[in-house]
């Protein structure tokens, strides 16, 4: 991430993570990522569906 700030080209990082991925949500608020949209019932896992929760972080 440091490098991504300082090369003068990269303007924003996003990412992914299951709505329910309380630690990593914690985490990635921590580095200063953003919640910017939920895609719901995106993924199935045995049985069941799960959301996604879209992050972004802006330089």
């Amino acid at each position: 991430m440091e490098w991504a700030k300082h090369n003068r080209i990269t303007r924003r990082i996003s990412l992914v993570t299951r709505e329910d991925n309380h630690r990593a949500i914690s985490l990635y608020k921590k580095l200063g990522f953003e919640a910017e949209g939920l895609v719901r019932n995106d993924t199935y896992i045995n049985g069941v569906y799960y959301s996604t929760l879209v992050m972004g972080l802006l330089f």
